[in-house]
């Protein structure tokens, strides 16, 4: 019974305060005449709007935010998500550089993590959600928000508010971090990839990361995180299979040429298997004995016309 207790005032406590309370960020925000002014510059400049117009991030902040932490794409394939990575936290940064593994920067939150053959995708942390001021404006649950009572009395898995969809997101990307910053080294090179705040400190990091409970997190993200690096490759066929879409999971080819080069080997063998196949039906119809096998008559029409047919 106390057991439950503590994990229902977690809940309380994750869903109605921010996730830390450390400073990181102390001397920047100070900078702003009030408050608001202060965390209007930890925003993005701009943001394209679901219209695809170019927006400022002044005033549209519910709507900025919505827009970093989409993952939209990644929620309609959840329960499939086993297939692109396995349940387990992501490997450190550096083991992606031992790997052979180019870090490049995407600013799409549902690219975060997401690898194909010699590059990982990873977004870059921006600044609001390392301010514990933008956790309480705009992604705690307010003091009169069902969802979150809801769960803790009742320990029941309850509708999220649309504040509680993002805050598990939000936290389930800090989660994300604490796993590829884990060492020194790793904290080095992602300064130098441009992927945490110039300003952030080591010991900092350290005391950041101990306060998001990373133990006891697992019920508190989004699920997408409980997975480690997605293979783009399978998220691919996974967006075809279950979504229909002919692109996949993301375009992945801006030539021509790429297509080709990219499916140039089963290309290959599959024409030299019809080629095979052709020649050995021709062979056989030759025969006294095949040639007037109506079985393999129409086995050979068949084939022939899938042939002619099948690169159109």
């Amino acid at each position: 019974m106390a057991s439950t207790k503590c994990r229902n005032e977690s809940l309380r406590h994750r869903s109605l305060s921010p996730p830390f309370s450390i400073k990181l960020l102390e001397s920047f925000v100070n900078q702003g005449q009030n408050t608001m002014d202060s965390l209007m510059m930890l925003f993005p400049a701009s943001f394209r709007a679901e219209s695809l117009d170019l927006v400022t991030s002044a005033y549209n902040y519910h709507n900025l935010i919505r827009k970093e932490l989409d993952i939209r794409r990644l929620n309609k394939i959840q329960r499939w998500l086993w297939v692109a990575g396995s349940t387990v936290p992501p490997r450190p940064l550096h083991s992606h550089l031992v790997m052979g593994r180019e870090v490049v920067l995407h600013e799409s939150m549902d690219m975060h993590l997401v690898w194909t053959t010699g590059k990982v995708f990873i977004k870059p942390l921006p600044l609001f959600l390392l301010e514990p001021a933008v956790w309480k404006e705009f992604l705690c649950c307010q003091g009169n928000c069902i969802c979150s009572d809801e769960a803790a009395d009742s320990g029941e898995i309850v509708q999220h508010c649309e504040r509680r969809k993002l805050f598990r997101c939000a936290l389930g990307f800090l989660y994300s971090y604490a796993a590829l910053i884990r060492h020194e080294s790793d904290f080095v090179l992602a300064k130098a990839k441009h992927l945490l705040p110039e300003q952030i400190s080591w010991f900092n990091w350290i005391l950041f990361v101990r306060e998001l409970d990373i133990e006891h997190i697992y019920s508190d993200i989004n699920p997408r995180f409980h997975h480690r690096e997605l293979r783009l490759s399978r998220l691919h066929y996974v967006y075809y299979i279950t979504q229909g879409s002919l692109d996949g999971y993301a375009h992945r080819y801006n030539r021509y040429s790429d297509f080709f080069r990219s499916h140039l080997a089963w290309m290959t063998a599959a024409t030299i298997y019809v080629v095979v196949v052709l020649t050995a039906m021709q062979v056989g119809l030759a025969t006294e004995r095949l040639g007037e096998n109506p079985l393999f008559q129409s086995a050979s029409y068949g084939f022939t016309i899938f042939a002619l047919l099948a690169p159109l």
